[in-house]
């Protein structure tokens, strides 16, 4: 391991507490790695300090990207935790970044069909419902649909046939929009195994059990005989804890919720011009993206809809440019035979619109894919 000096004079602070359900656990350490490949190697480390309180840590680091994790020991077990906003943005502005650890029991990897299965729990009780997705180890930001992505049975359990290779594999349950991919909300659960990166042999099956945390709600993890220990200075600092959720989001999204919005309607329509009834709308910022990448459309966006009857359909946006895709399921490639397509009225799929003002008689057109004859 490669522990790295600091330049304080540069460096911003990151400060917070770690829990497990029992409240905050003395003796934990946060250690922040450049990149997802030294996290798994364990190098370019930064490790934390002790606060003042017991589970309170100080992590000064230059400003930057970081992938963050918590350890500990209690009662004599290994505790873990991987922050669900990885990467975060580190700037020079103070963060408060609470962490919830939990035990994570490790793989069992026998012979058998190729692939991943397991167990997602929270608070030792299998998790009926929510998602689990796996993600190419070079992936890092692990979020939207990945390689695979299916539904929680209600036992808790999940199975992917997978090709030998290396996957990381992440649970989510949103409570608010079982659909969305967008960040998770207060409340929802992120479940993620220091298994990972889980590498998969030829006929081999690994069976994970992945272990959930919920977004900023401590109230929630805790245990019921324990109270949260944070007193009167929460509300400020689960304000500073938010900040990177806001710059995630707005690194997905042209704006903020504070710009003004826009309207946008228009019309599904076949080849022929007739209309196309209940397929979803969905709109994606262009930020980052330039160029419109098939990958996009196994993100669920919050920002969809469905044609009605005469195949129209009305989105209210925050005012910027998106690329506009009608199809009729979410989150999986175009299947042979769906009614797929992208607005063309443009040449690279985009439609801008302006603050305060109504876009109308938008034309989507959408034709099978992969039909044979």
């Amino acid at each position: 391991m490669v522990i790295l000096a600091i330049d304080t004079c540069q460096a911003a602070l990151i400060e917070g507490m770690v829990f497990s359900s029992q409240g905050p656990v003395a003796g934990a350490e946060v250690r922040a790695y450049p990149d997802y490949q030294a996290l798994v190697s364990e190098k370019s480390t930064r490790i934390s300090s002790a606060g003042e309180k017991p589970g309170q840590y100080r992590l000064e680091l230059p400003p930057g990207r970081y992938f963050l994790i918590a350890t500990a020991r209690q009662e004599g077990k290994t505790l873990f935790s991987y922050h669900g906003l990885n990467p975060i943005v580190v700037t020079e502005d103070f963060r408060w970044l609470p962490f919830f650890v939990v035990e994570q029991p490790p793989p069992d990897c026998r012979p058998g069909p190729t692939g991943i299965g397991g167990l997602v729990s929270y608070k030792n009780h299998p998790l009926a419902g929510g998602t689990v997705s796996v993600y190419a180890v070079n992936d890092e930001q692990f979020r939207g649909m990945g390689i695979l992505t299916n539904t929680i049975g209600p036992d808790g359990r999940f199975l992917f046939d997978l090709p030998p290779g290396t996957y990381v594999a992440v649970a989510r349950q949103r409570f608010r929009d079982a659909t969305s991919m967008g960040p998770l909300r207060k409340g929802d659960l992120f479940c993620y195994s220091d298994a990972n990166p889980i590498q998969i042999k030829p006929e081999t099956i690994c069976q994970v059990e992945i272990p959930c945390y919920p977004r900023d709600d401590l109230a929630g993890f805790l245990d019921a005989e324990n109270q949260d220990p944070r007193g009167r200075k929460e509300p400020d600092r689960r304000q500073a804890s938010l900040q990177d959720t806001r710059l995630f989001q707005e690194m997905g999204n042209p704006a903020t919720e504070s710009t003004p919005s826009a309207i946008l309607s228009g019309t599904v329509t076949d080849v022929s011009g007739q209309p196309r009834p209940g397929l979803y709308v969905q709109a994606y910022p262009t930020s980052h993206q330039p160029i419109f990448q098939m990958h996009m459309i196994r993100l669920i966006t919050d920002r969809k809809t469905k044609s009605d009857e005469r195949g129209r359909f009305r989105l209210e946006l925050p005012a910027g440019t998106y690329y506009l895709v009608a199809r009729e399921k979410l989150g999986e490639a175009p299947e042979p035979g769906e009614f797929y397509g992208l607005y063309e009225e443009t040449a690279n799929h985009t439609i801008s619109l302006l603050p305060g003002v109504v876009t109308t008689e938008a034309v989507i057109r959408v034709e099978q894919v992969m039909t044979r004859e």
